[in-house]
């Protein structure tokens, strides 16, 4: 499917998922795919909420041109200091933050993540749905996971590391 075709269909499940006016101007006015992609990010909280685009559709229409971007479906990849980072369906995902990196993750589905932080890390996830997260952080590396119902984290901290788990009481966001 074209990007024309791609956008006509996100956006009409969109409405159908009662996205606001202003965005669905906004989806209206994207003229390339990575600028749809971009939209899909900054609006995570109506993306994972609604899932408008279900991991059907980004299979048939997105792999392959969506990764350059940080999102990832049905992979196993091994990721270091990636700034943004969103894991679907059985994605399997390594991943290193170290040296003062910024990262912030998004993780839904059956995704299995294993981080490793250190050396001042800043990292940032959401877990959602049957992802398993282990967290391995040291060297005053800083973690805070918000964790909704259903998603497992596991976590071994030293060296003046932080991790904080921020248990939700609903399954997605509100």
């Amino acid at each position: 499917m074209d990007f024309n075709n791609i956008k006509i269909e996100a956006l009409k499940r969109a409405k159908q998922n009662e996205i606001c006016e202003d965005w669905a101007i906004k989806m209206q006015n994207t003229q390339t795919l990575d600028e749809l992609l971009d939209m899909y990010i900054k609006g995570i909280d109506f993306s994972f909420s609604t899932e408008f685009l279900s991991n059907d559709f980004i299979r048939r229409n997105l792999k392959g041109k969506m990764e350059h971007k940080g999102i990832y479906l049905d992979d196993s990849i091994d990721l270091h200091n990636q700034r943004e980072v969103v894991c679907l369906g059985d994605t399997r995902l390594n991943y290193l933050g170290n040296q003062f990196s910024v990262s912030q993750m998004y993780l839904r589905d059956n995704v299995k993540v294993k981080i490793v932080a250190k050396e001042n890390a800043f990292i940032m996830v959401d877990v959602f749905d049957n992802v398993h997260l282990e967290i391995e952080a040291s060297d005053k590396s800083n973690i805070r996971v918000n964790c909704y119902k259903g998603a497992k984290v596991t976590f071994k901290n030293s060296d003046d590391s932080y991790v904080k788990i921020s248990n939700k009481d609903f399954k997605t966001y509100q």
